[in-house]
């Protein structure tokens, strides 16, 4: 009977070393939360959520349908074929990690969103924590044709702005230009009627001189005339 039991033991320590330490480890699990609904043309944020004791590392997928809504933001890849890659490692040891993920509607109807786990791992890097999954729906009301009309009014708009605001500028540079010209002429004026001054001061100085070199030389002739 002993040798029974020892035998039992021996092999079940013997199956607990050839399982994998995977089995043991512990689970993740993963959620979506937010953007029950919008409108077309508004954006939508969506939060993936994985949580797990030691979670390290996930590498995952959200699938959308990209004839309804535009992937913006908030994820490891574009995801403009319907597809976000989510790919994450773990700063700390929280064991948290999260994507804030951004859509824009871009047509009325429901949308699901996927989310598909690849891979997990916990901290050390050496064991799985599960391929959790999870998946949200979305609905989208209004229609394309009006999200256009409303951006084409806006963009209509924008120009007679503009248009006021440049005819505006260009009647103040006028006003300010005319004024400056005006300023302008009587300084002008005024240094040309300085200059005229000086120059009449400078022709009477020099004929003040010629004529008084003239006396000089009469005189100097007449005496010479006289010896």
């Amino acid at each position: 009977m002993k040798r029974r039991i020892q035998i039992i033991t021996a092999v079940l320590l013997l199956l607990t070393m050839l399982v994998p330490a995977s089995v043991f480890g512990a689970d993740s699990s993963v959620s979506i939360t937010g953007g029950k609904s919008a409108k077309v043309g508004d954006t939508v944020t969506v939060t993936v959520t994985y949580r797990g004791d030691a979670l390290g590392y996930v590498n995952g997928q959200l699938t959308y349908d990209n004839s309804k809504m535009e992937y913006l933001s908030g994820g490891s890849s574009q995801g403009d074929a319907g597809l976000v890659e989510l790919k994450e490692y773990a700063s700390d040891a929280s064991g948290k990690l999260s994507f804030q993920v951004k859509f824009r509607a871009v047509d009325s109807g429901s949308v699901a969103l996927n989310l598909e786990t690849l891979e997990t791992q916990n901290l050390d890097g050496d064991q799985s924590m599960g391929t959790p999954s999870a998946s949200r729906t979305l609905r989208i009301t209004g229609s394309q044709s009006a999200a256009t009309d409303s951006s084409q009014e806006d963009a209509t708009t924008e120009p007679e702005t503009d248009a006021s605001t440049e005819s505006t500028e260009a009647t103040e540079t006028g006003e300010t230009q005319t004024t400056e010209s005006e300023s302008g002429e009587p300084s002008d004026t005024a240094d040309s009627g300085e200059e005229s001054g000086v120059n009449f001061v400078v022709v009477g100085v020099i004929a003040a001189v010629i004529l008084i070199l003239i006396a000089i030389i009469a005189i100097a002739l007449r005496r010479k005339g006289k010896k």
